[in-house]
């Protein structure tokens, strides 16, 4: 039934781009005979597919798809003082999701790996790929590239807790939080807010500037 969803959304738009859940991986072929598919922009999404590929990657790194599962699934902290450290740590992980924040502009010339050491020592943010763009001008995703320098407006993909955690790779000042322990303390500093009043001041309409002369100079008055 996904499948004439699919056709029948493909016969009303040719554009549209479709997402399609299917319970077996033979059933693409399917979508192939489509003549509007488009692979590079269409998507398929197969469970045993997942699945399959999840244990074949678990062959290689063991505890991935542990670790997937637990990324995909929603779960709050259940950490309690009763159980062990392990237990604890274990359950602590399991209350993570992927978040994406863009990276300040302190970590601009940083290779990943001295971007990822700063911010787990100093941030306590766990990073594991960045947005790059490649020769044909594309947004790809590199995962802990080594060689890569982080551009301005460097997109990071991280693994923690909430969101809040996250937007402290927004505000983070090389100058100004390079010795703080605290983080609360972590917030938009002097610098940044500096920097937003000169753009806008840059940006904003400014008057025509004048001659010197004050308007009606010069005019006589009547006696």
């Amino acid at each position: 039934s996904n499948i004439m969803r699919v056709i029948s959304a493909k016969d009303y738009s040719e554009d549209t781009r479709v997402i399609i859940q299917l319970l077996l991986y033979h059933n693409k072929a399917y979508l192939l005979n489509i003549p509007s598919w488009d692979e590079t922009r269409d998507a398929v999404v197969c469970l045993a597919e997942f699945k399959l590929g999840f244990i074949a990657q678990s062959c290689l790194a063991p505890g991935f798809s542990t670790m997937m599962s637990n990324l995909f699934a929603m779960r709050a902290d259940l950490s309690s003082p009763e159980m062990k450290q392990w237990q604890n740590e274990y359950l602590q992980g399991t209350g993570c999701e992927m978040y994406t924040e863009t990276l300040s502009t302190s970590f601009i010339g940083m290779t990943f790996p001295e971007a990822a050491e700063t911010c787990f020592v100093k941030l306590k943010l766990l990073i594991i790929a960045i947005q790059t763009i490649n020769e044909e001008g594309k947004p790809e995703l590199a995962i802990a590239p080594q060689k890569v320098k982080i551009r301005n407006a460097t997109v990071g993909y991280f693994i923690a807790q909430d969101a809040e955690e996250v937007k402290r790779v927004v505000v983070f000042c090389k100058a100004c939080h390079e010795h703080v322990r605290n983080l609360n303390y972590i917030v938009k500093c002097k610098c940044a807010i500096l920097k937003e009043q000169k753009t806008k001041f840059e940006t904003s309409p400014r008057m025509p500037k004048g001659n010197g002369s004050v308007a009606g100079a010069g005019a006589s008055l009547p006696v």
